[in-house]
């Protein structure tokens, strides 16, 4: 229970930081009339990081060289990606500031690849093609050119993605809360020292109570707190959940930029912003939250083929009737029923099993099959309809208990047999040559199996 009650918290704690930052890119947005980009980012890291380090000095003390270093590393990236964002801001709305800046979890695969010769796997490139086509509904106007406050938004998400690789590499080696405090200090001074150059004379409009209030904001709630509650809420937290709930980052970021700003999407930028979320939820879940919605799909067991199964170690555990489905299981589609489903079915019944054919297919090509084996058959069984598994063990005289069934298709045979409650077998169908519906269903049962043996440890 208590493990319970820490995750479901750390799970509200993970969606309020992605709350805050979402609602980071109005306040942002607010601002630049006043407070210039690069001493936006001086207020914010600076008062994040004393605020940090004050919380946190007894950390702080005995520093390394090697730890102040890795600091600094983060700082600058951190100090650039937040500084292109922030200048891009200004010339593009805070909504697809915030969808754009997301990119970041799609390019960090690619990135590694280039930096560590790791190549993304199939859901990266997938995300990746997605977030490609999503970015340009989003971002491309009518006459196919891009604004400039886009663009910076898409440096700054390669920004990120550099930030990421390079907290993943240094933390493994120092605490993640001591870097945190680093690299805020290091922004803020890269902020601090550049400010004067890229913006020009202090503004002194930032003594304002509003602007004031937003920079505290900013540095408080979206910097020190946003970060505290990811480091902490990803310690209770698995990644994939965790990376999902702080992907409502984007989110947020334009529902509270069209409930506040006024800001409106047309449609095909919705549709882009569609695409670049389920891009990002590819890239950092890899869907494995699909794996709790499939197991009703998984296979009690899976080989190779209907003729490599151990039917007497079977018989010897206690069953005795096995229902088959026929084509692509027993025979290709379509296919009659030849010598070796012949000796298959005299082996079966040398052990001392009873057999029924179970196919959703005609009366006609179920009885000229059966023909050959001399068994009970059952046509038409509208699979995954239990009601034909029911029908074949009474034809049989078996139970549940001792009934197993052997199919090529997950979501006509084993789906049926879960559903009449009996073992199942699933087997690699003999032919790729099917039926067009069949074929269409091919591809998804792939995702399905992908997720099985990943349960299975096989992956």
């Amino acid at each position: 229970m208590r493990d319970n009650k820490a995750g479901i918290l750390a799970s509200i704690g993970l969606l309020t930081a992605a709350a805050i930052w979402g609602f980071a890119f109005v306040v942002v947005k607010n601002s630049l009339d006043v407070v210039p980009p690069t001493y936006m980012l001086a207020f914010r890291f600076s008062i994040a990081a004393i605020l940090l380090a004050l919380i946190c000095y007894r950390k702080l003390q005995n520093l390394k060289k090697g730890t102040i270093r890795n600091g600094a590393v983060l700082g600058f990236w951190l100090f650039f990606s937040y500084l292109v964002q922030t200048i891009g801001c200004q010339y593009t709305t805070a909504g697809k500031n915030a969808f754009l800046t997301s990119a970041y979890v799609v390019i960090v695969p690619f990135l590694g690849w280039l930096l560590f010769r790791k190549r993304p796997d199939g859901f990266c490139m997938a995300a990746a093609f997605l977030a490609v086509i999503g970015m340009g509904m989003l971002s491309l106007q009518g006459d196919l050119s891009v604004n400039i406050g886009d663009v910076l938004t898409l440096i700054c998400a390669v920004g990120f993605a550099f930030h990421m690789i390079y907290i993943d590499r240094y933390a493994k080696s120092g605490d993640p809360v001591v870097l945190t405090v680093l690299q805020l200090a290091f922004a803020a001074l890269f902020s601090w020292i550049l400010a004067p150059f890229l913006d020009g004379g202090f503004p002194v409009g930032a003594f304002e109570a509003d602007i004031i209030g937003a920079m505290l904001y900013l540095g408080i709630f979206s910097t020190m707190l946003g970060f505290l509650l990811q480091n902490v809420g990803q310690k209770y937290t698995p990644p994939n959940t965790a990376s999902l709930l702080l992907s409502m980052e984007s989110v947020f970021g334009v529902l509270f930029s069209a409930l506040l700003l006024g800001e409106r999407m047309t449609g095909r930028m919705l549709a882009g912003c569609v695409l670049l979320f389920i891009a990002v939820l590819l890239a950092e879940t890899k869907l494995s939250f699909l794996s709790k919605i499939f197991v009703v799909f998984y296979p009690d067991d899976y080989m190779d083929s209907a003729y490599e199964i151990d039917y007497e170690g079977l018989y010897q555990e206690g069953y005795r009737g096995v229902l088959f489905d026929i084509d692509n299981t027993l025979a290709t589609h379509g296919g009659p029923a030849d010598s070796r489903v012949v000796e298959l079915f005299q082996r079966l019944r040398r052990i001392g099993f009873r057999s029924c054919l179970l196919s959703n297919n005609k009366r006609e090509r179920v009885e000229s099959f059966n023909d050959s084996i001399g068994g009970y058959f059952i046509e038409d069984a509208h699979k995954p309809s239990a009601r034909g598994y029911e029908k074949g063990m009474e034809l049989m005289g078996t139970a549940q208990e001792n009934t197993l069934f052997v199919g090529d298709q997950i979501f006509t045979d084993i789906y049926g047999a879960k559903r009449a409650g009996i073992r199942n077998i699933l087997v690699k169908p003999i032919h790729p040559k099917e039926e067009i519906q069949i074929v269409l269903k091919r591809y998804l049962e792939r995702i399905v199996l992908h997720f099985y043996k990943i349960q299975r440890g096989k992956l």
